[in-house]
């Protein structure tokens, strides 16, 4: 099973990441430049999901946006699916079709 994902996605480095960020109390408070890094996507992405409502959610403390620890992992859970169809499947009828030799 190891050998579905590629070294080169550094699932692993990734993983260490997240389990230190995800580590610590739940109502700790965290700055958008440490969601971006602990989600592994920029603070414009960050920032730009929070004004489209998107994001995860946030406390404003007058002109400081933090978001509670928790909230994110509660976030990110409800973003969790399981993977669906085995690596090569065909996810369109044609392509399915163009496979199957039809």
């Amino acid at each position: 099973m190891a050998d579905l994902v590629p070294a080169r996605h550094g699932i692993d480095r990734r993983a260490r990441d997240i389990s230190k960020l995800s580590t610590g109390h739940p109502d700790d408070l965290i700055t958008t430049a440490q969601l971006a890094a602990w989600l592994g996507v920029s603070i414009q992405w960050a920032e730009i999901g929070r004004s489209k409502g998107w994001g995860p959610p946030y406390i404003k403390l007058g002109r400081r946006v933090a978001y509670r620890r928790g909230s994110v992992l509660a976030w990110l859970a409800e973003r969790e699916r399981a993977h669906q169809k085995p690596p090569g499947t065909p996810t369109t009828k044609a392509a399915a079709n163009s496979a199957a030799g039809a």
